[in-house]
């Protein structure tokens, strides 16, 4: 297990999602293996008129990390689902690591990520076995296989307390392993650039998978001490080349921090504050909360698209940051919404043509669902169904369904064919002061017009783990 120094982490921000569509692990090649890292250039700077996915070099981008409320660490494919167990168990040997599981949608049974019927899941031999694995690391399917990224914490833009008295906030090394679907034949494919801390973002297009580094330092303000970053930057491992790439920087030289929202097409969506009176980010990170979320509600939230082929950054819309606001991406367009009003938004990433979708009081954009967008109240705690939204008629389909032990809402996880897998009940313990521990994760299997229409028809995946 990697040394880590502990800290603190202290943020100020506002609720806004920072998701994008489902990956399709069958577009791209593999056979990524070294380290050596070179630059390419960024293009001509014009805009298209028209989408050149198909014939340009970047081709069609789709996020490959999934998340779903407190569940960061799964994937699945048409015929399962894939997560890496947040709990570490002890092996044989006294030491502790956690397991990679698997929910066959076809026979509805949970197992170790392991092909021996033999094995106890208990050593370093099984293949179901991740010591050493980060709680950062996250896993995805890319051409047929199972990769696991294994990175530090992202410290970046954060207030830190540090117990030791020291403020290096140096990233370890990220890893990149790749494995057959079945978890056979685990390597190591590439070891990013020492120092470098990796993103909680990976996207797939025909020239490989990107990823977003940058380094870490550190600078005193009115708060005390926080994270800065510097040289962030889009990079690409290429399936036959055995290197990364640089595709662009993402230091635009506006003192603004933009972040990667979602991508479609050859562009990935970025996301800025747009500080009142020409404050940087590195000026605003330096104000302690009060001040930080002051600040917010003085600002703009801005919206852009960068077209990787031709380096050109285009903005598409602005929203106040003095409202809760949300957004997604989903083939080809961004969906925005505000608490202010009732209206989801749609803006082609392309042409930057804007048009209302339709109009849903519980319209915060929450996650997408397959090709649909699942959204709730932006006050949840009023109203705790989920509202399924047809991106192309604007058509909505209300499910009331909740969790069956505690009347939580469903975490609705993955969609195979017209089924989505759910995690429809608990196991757990009341803890007699109004809270509970999660002991099982229960997950089912539900035909999507039967979750439209509020029947709770689950089939239940035979668990053997505890499902997170």
């Amino acid at each position: 297990m990697r040394k880590r120094i502990a800290v603190f982490m202290l943020a100020g921000a506002i609720a806004c999602l920072t998701a994008c569509g489902n990956a399709d692990p069958g577009e791209s090649g593999d056979g990524l293996s070294g380290s050596s890292e070179k630059e390419v250039s960024g293009g001509s700077g014009k805009e298209e008129q028209e989408d050149p996915s198909d014939a340009a070099g970047t081709g069609s981008l789709t996020s490959l990390f999934q998340q779903q409320g407190a569940f960061t660490r799964f994937c699945s494919t048409d015929g399962g689902f894939y997560y890496l167990t947040e709990k570490e168990t002890e092996l044989a040997d006294g030491s502790y690591a956690p397991h990679l599981m698997y929910m066959d949608y076809a026979s509805c049974q949970e197992v170790y990520l392991c092909s021996d019927s033999s094995c106890q899941h208990n050593t370093e031999d099984c293949t179901s076995v991740l010591k050493g694995a980060t709680l950062e690391g996250r896993i995805f399917i890319w051409d047929g296989y199972l990769y696991f990224l294994d990175r530090d914490a992202d410290a970046g833009g954060t207030v830190i307390t540090d117990l030791t008295g020291e403020t290096d906030i140096e990233a370890e090394q990220a890893e990149l392993y790749r494995m057959n679907l079945d978890g056979s034949g685990r390597e190591l494919v590439y070891q990013f650039e020492a120092g470098a801390t990796v993103e909680d973002l990976a996207l797939g297009g025909k020239e490989g998978i990107h990823f977003v580094t940058k380094k870490l330092g550190s600078s005193r303000g009115d708060s005390g001490t926080y994270a800065t970053t510097s040289e962030r930057k889009l990079i690409c491992l290429g399936p036959d080349a055995g290197q990364a790439k640089t595709v662009c920087s993402l230091d635009f030289g506006d003192g603004w921090s933009w972040e990667v929202i979602g991508c479609g097409g050859n562009r990935v969506v970025l996301k800025a504050y747009r500080y009142p009176e020409g404050m940087t980010e590195e000026e605003a990170s330096a104000l302690d909360s009060d001040q930080y979320m002051e600040v917010l509600k003085n600002s703009s939230i801005v919206y852009a698209a960068l077209n990787l082929d031709t380096g050109e950054k285009k903005e598409l819309l602005t929203q106040s940051g003095r409202e809760t606001v949300s957004a997604l991406v989903l083939d080809g367009y961004l969906y925005t919404s505000s608490q202010s009003g009732d209206d989801i938004a749609k803006t082609d990433l392309v042409t930057g043509k804007q048009s209302i979708l339709c109009g849903l009081p519980e319209n915060y954009l929450y996650q997408t669902l397959g090709n649909l967008l699942c959204c709730i109240s932006y006050d949840s705690l009023e109203d705790g169904g989920y509202y399924l939204v047809n991106p192309d008629t604007g058509e909505v389909s209300r499910c009331s369904l909740r969790n069956q032990s505690l009347d939580f809402p469903l975490d609705l996880m993955a969609v195979t064919g017209n089924r989505v897998l759910a995690v429809y009940d608990y196991e757990y313990t009341d803890l007699g002061d109004g809270s509970y521990e999660i002991d099982r994760y229960q997950y089912g299997l539900i035909d999507l017009e039967d979750l439209k229409n509020s029947v709770a028809d689950f089939v239940p995946v035979k668990m053997i783990g505890e499902g997170i």
